[in-house]
């Protein structure tokens, strides 16, 4: 395949612009980590008796800096890719799209804010129009040239949100849920997503890393254990299954690796039980198990959910309450939303935010999965995916670490560059991984032969 046929791509390597895009959104994602690790210090030294209300939590004036710059950051990194991109590398459509998304946060916005909230903090607040501008970051994925660097920040993040996790874990004092989830709860959501790109991801046959490739997932089940999350360990499940999908899809079965591993996981569990019963360490797992088993049963939304539809009228739906929307839950008036991610959107934007966002997020991974991907297009369909399954319940839009890498992933399924190379040609490794072969000269990566010398 003769490399003429990427000129533009060749070209934009050494674009300053395209520099820029990549340096604003890494920092953008470090100052997003810096802000969790601020919120967390906060939200330890103020545990109380729900450990999921967060409102009250006084954060210091680091917290404020940091998420300034994340979002400042972010934005401008969007907004400067979404300049340089050309429409030809989009989906059809998807920018008409994309407009209407915006003008549907808009729309949620004028009816909630007043002129006075528009020159506020509240501005930026979760459920105002910066939740739908956000997403111009998944225009920093479009663009095949920048997924290189796009999947060595999520290795690296999986790796650090991984040691924050376990670190938090070590420095548990008790197994009390209350504890466990204001230390550590915004981390280990975080780490689920970049712990399944590192999961779903293909490697190179040569590599010994891929052996690993589970081992951010394992720490988040454990970290999920300590928080006693049951919707974790359905998303753990669920991630596995795609696992099985896309190593079939690569054409490298896995299943024998997969019993040898189950095996080896059946053969700790005992000899945990056997020789590190009396451990303080197996002690606190033991405690978390316990707490998590009687959790197994507990219906945390139905109740929630007969008074949310008791104080709104279906109709209120179709448009929306707008921005800072609330509704009576308990003995007074709750502005949370729901535990329910597609129904926060009708609650706040109505129908036009609820469709909208389905065109703009979801409808990109399912159109990029029916084309049967083999490279990292196929793994940020996945991981879209993924995140179209957590709507449904405890998910939602926001300016946070978690909801980065969706964007990220949701612009992978919208590029619609070169053509990806099917598993079943001869390709090389690195081909393989990248799903494609307009990366050459960079990163490692080699120009496959032309077809006919393949031939």
């Amino acid at each position: 395949m003769p490399s003429s046929l990427y000129p533009s791509v060749r070209a934009s390597w050494h674009a300053p612009t395209e520099g820029a895009v990549l340096i604003l959104a890494v920092l953008g994602l470090g100052a997003s980590f810096g802000t969790m690790l601020s919120f967390i210090t906060a939200s330890k030294a103020q545990i109380g008796a729900d450990p999921f209300y967060y409102a009250e939590i006084v954060k210091g004036p680091l917290y404020y800096i940091l998420h300034a710059a994340e979002i400042l950051l972010l934005v401008s990194a969007g907004v400067l890719a979404l300049s340089c991109t050309n429409r030809r590398e989009m989906a059809n459509g998807y920018l008409g799209h994309f407009v209407l998304f915006l003008a549907a946060g808009g729309l949620m916005a004028v009816k909630g804010y007043t002129l006075e909230d528009l020159f506020s903090q509240k501005l930026v607040d979760a459920t105002g129009p910066f939740m739908c501008l956000i997403s111009v970051v998944l225009f920093v994925a479009v663009r095949r040239s920048n997924w290189p660097v796009i999947d060595k920040a999520f290795l690296v993040t999986a790796a650090v949100l991984s040691t924050v996790t376990l670190y938090e874990i070590a420095g548990l004092g008790t197994t009390s849920r209350v504890e466990a989830v204001r230390c550590m709860l915004p981390v280990v959501n975080a780490l689920f997503w970049p712990a399944s790109w590192t999961a779903l991801r293909p490697y190179p046959r040569s590599s010994g890393v891929r052996y690993m490739r589970f081992a951010p997932a394992a720490v988040y089940g454990l970290g999920s254990l300590f928080t006693e999350m049951r919707l974790n360990f359905v998303m753990l499940f669920a991630l596995l299954f795609l696992c099985a999908y896309a190593d079939r899809q690569r054409g490298r079965w896995q299943a024998p690796a997969w019993l040898a591993a189950l095996g080896m996981t059946a053969w700790l569990l005992l000899f945990s039980l056997v020789f590190l019963a009396e451990t303080p360490a197996f002690e606190k797992v033991e405690g978390a198990a316990e707490g998590f088993y009687s959790r197994l049963d507990e219906d945390s939304r139905s109740g929630q959910l007969r008074e949310f539809f008791r104080s709104v009228k279906p109709q209120e739906l179709l448009f929306g309450r707008g921005s800072f929307a609330t509704w009576r839950w308990g003995r007074g008036e709750w502005n949370g939303g729901t535990d329910v991610g597609y129904l926060n959107l009708l609650f706040y934007g109505g129908v036009p935010l609820l469709l909208s966002y389905f065109a703009v997020h979801m409808a990109p991974s399912l159109a990029a999965l029916r084309r049967k991907p083999t490279g990292l297009q196929l793994t940020a369909g996945g991981v879209v995916l993924l995140w179209a399954i957590r709507m449904f319940s405890s998910a939602n839009p926001g300016l946070t670490l978690e909801y980065y890498p969706i964007l990220l992933c949701v612009g992978m399924c919208v590029s619609r560059g070169a053509r990806e190379i099917s598993a079943e040609r001869s390709c090389t490794d690195s081909e393989l991984v990248l799903g494609g072969c307009e990366f050459e000269g960079r990163f490692g990566f080699c120009r496959p032969q032309p077809t006919a010398q393949r031939r």
